[in-house]
């Protein structure tokens, strides 16, 4: 099955796609609990859908469709997509922050080491260093993660002073440092305080100090077997996806993705050639898709 001549419906696509986002009102979530078994299925997850990028997101299975956001904010789902997407990070049992298409996702904590296997770290606290001298890393980056490193975890209002990146003036310094942390897996979000004067804010530390056996975890996983692990995840939920929608995704080159898939059609654990109705370009599909489509 690494190969298909199976011309697919957007229908067929849908039907795979409600039942792994959980858009059905037997499948939603309804619970903390039932939230992160949704994670750890899925893998990783956006909190809301995003415009063209394709995704489970935890809005959808709290809702048990696809439903719009809501313009007020005493929405009984929204509360909980808001709620839970600070409790379990703060709870350390999922990661949650900006990393695929810089928006915001919840990543289980299995997967987590092949994000990292992926990342520019080696795994310790100075790694920064070596960014900043090769021009990786702004400046405004690293007074944000020195800033963590001396003084701990930190709420983003008493992170901002301690950082010299205090004011309004220095406002998107900051957010675009923070997002620059985030992306290169240097800093996550641990949790919430009231320390600003909207009683809301995020506390940030390093990862490493998170989670300090990631880099022992991600150090067993190979640059090959990291991106294998997660394509073939990504396949499982959308069950097919465009070759260039791919790309843009995981920000791989066009070349290491067409390897990876060519090495995976031929063990047999995705489908090449496959066509929807509508759609431009070259497909590929998760081999259970294939076989659900074809019995």
């Amino acid at each position: 099955m690494s190969s298909t001549n199976a011309a697919w419906t957007p229908e067929h696509v849908r039907a795979w796609r409600d039942r792994r986002y959980r858009r059905k009102p037997h499948l939603k979530v309804g619970t903390p609990q039932e939230a992160l078994a949704f994670v750890e299925d899925v893998g990783f997850c956006f909190l809301f859908p995003a415009k063209n990028v394709e995704m489970p997101s935890l809005w959808e299975a709290i809702c048990g469709e696809s439903r719009p956001l809501p313009a007020h904010h005493d929405d009984r789902e929204l509360g909980y997509a808001w709620h839970w997407k600070d409790d379990l990070p703060a709870r350390g049992l999922v990661f949650y922050g900006k990393l695929l298409r810089r928006k915001p996702m919840l990543v289980s904590l299995r997967l987590l080491p092949h994000f990292y296997a992926l990342s520019e770290n080696y795994g310790e606290l100075d790694d920064y260093l070596t960014e900043y001298a090769d021009g990786k890393l702004s400046q405004e980056a690293k007074q944000v993660y020195e800033a963590l490193l001396v003084h701990g975890a930190l709420p983003t209002s008493h992170l901002r002073r301690k950082a010299g990146l205090a004011g309004r003036g220095n406002a998107r310094r900051f957010d675009r440092a923070i997002l620059e942390l985030q992306l290169g897996l240097k800093i996550v979000k641990t949790g919430i305080s009231d320390a600003n004067a909207w009683k809301y804010c995020y506390v940030y530390d390093l990862l490493l100090r998170r989670w300090p056996d990631l880099p022992e975890r991600a150090g067993a996983i190979s640059t090959p077997q990291a991106m294998r692990r997660l394509l073939l995840t990504y396949l499982s939920n959308v069950g097919v996806a465009r070759m260039q929608d791919l790309t843009r995704l995981f920000a791989w080159e066009p070349r290491q993705l067409l390897e990876l898939c060519d090495s995976l059609a031929a063990s047999e654990e995705l489908l090449v050639g496959a066509q929807v109705q509508g759609w431009r370009g070259d497909c590929v599909a998760s081999a259970d898709f294939g076989r659900r489509q074809l019995t």
